[in-house]
């Protein structure tokens, strides 16, 4: 699951310019993430392979690097392309004519250990994802979109999405640990800056203290606090821009911005860790936004239970 393109996706939406493709430059920027050890990139790219577990066990033993991840389900080796760099030699032999195959640019820098001139680059392929994205479901507060997946019958299938959320949304996803994730920086860029308005303020739950009731508050406060939240978004973000352009740093200009701005980030996971968000989020006691994200996911690529074999 992936390509060279993919690496370039996931490290160009820091910028927010994650649709462009630009072969000689997108090759260049590789090479520079993999000079500088800038790895989570390369780890929205995933490889699995037929094995056994005493195959699977073989590896790891053989392994010095402690934070190298491999798994193994369903018959078959599982590893990003992060990991699969960091453990080349111990993996098989007949697995390196793949991964040249599929991303024979990110392979040429890597056997070179990053030192390839741009001359040499140029005449390395490229290879690119077949679309941006698969499928596409607008949510109350965002969107979010299937990248790839590479499904196997397992456990430990991978899914990609690209989401564009609030921010309050996108911290409480992020609670979800057990996969990759690459978001645009607003220390780098001042591009797209959109905030989400809510149609409907909701009065907080009796019997919950951190859900809502979806009942909005009465009026007049409802409107008075609607406009209230208009002004407030645009006022901090015409300080930001005042801030920003006497040369302020993004990094602490970005400070003034409210949580209702929108962020957007590339989440690869696998069905694993995706059926325990789907479980958790679509719960009546999550918030309504996140909800909506969740329930997007189930009709995008429907829900396994794989995570019931966890007790905890």
């Amino acid at each position: 699951m992936g390509s060279d393109q993919r690496i370039v996706r996931c490290a160009r939406v820091s910028f927010g310019r994650d649709e462009k493709v630009d072969p000689e430059r997108d090759k260049r920027l590789i090479r520079f993430l993999f000079r500088h050890r800038h790895a989570s990139p390369f780890e929205h790219n995933v490889i699995a392979f037929e094995g056994s577990k005493r195959d699977w066990l073989n590896i790891l033993e053989k392994l010095s690097i402690p934070t190298v991840q491999i798994y193994y389900s369903g018959g078959y080796i599982w590893v990003n392309l992060r990991n699969a760099i960091n453990s080349l030699e111990h993996l098989p032999e007949k697995i390196f004519e793949q991964v040249k195959k599929s991303f024979p640019a990110t392979w040429s820098i890597v056997e070179r250990k990053g030192e390839i001139s741009d001359e040499e680059l140029s005449e390395v392929p490229y290879t690119t994802d077949r679309v941006f994205l698969q499928e596409r479901i607008e949510t109350s507060s965002g969107w979010i979109g299937l990248v790839d997946k590479l499904e196997l019958g397992t456990d430990m299938d991978y899914y990609t999405f690209i989401v564009e959320c609030p921010l309050f949304v996108a911290r409480q996803w992020h609670r979800h640990r057990f996969g990759s994730y690459n978001e645009i920086s607003r220390r780098y860029t001042a591009y797209d800056i959109k905030f989400y308005i809510p149609e409907v303020l909701r009065k907080q739950a009796k019997t919950n203290k951190q859900a809502s009731v979806d009942e909005p508050v009465e009026e007049p406060y409802h409107s008075e606090f609607l406009e209230e939240i208009k002004r407030i978004i645009k006022e901090s973000h015409s300080l930001y821009e005042r801030m920003t352009e006497k040369e302020v740093a993004k990094e602490l200009a970005r400070g003034v911005l409210p949580q209702f701005m929108k962020t957007r980030y590339y989440w690869t996971v696998p069905r694993a860790s995706l059926d325990n968000f789907i479980t958790l989020r679509t719960h009546e006691g999550a918030q309504k936004e996140i909800r909506e994200f969740a329930q997007a996911i189930r009709e995008m690529v429907g829900y396994k239970g794989t995570d019931k074999k966890s007790r905890l």
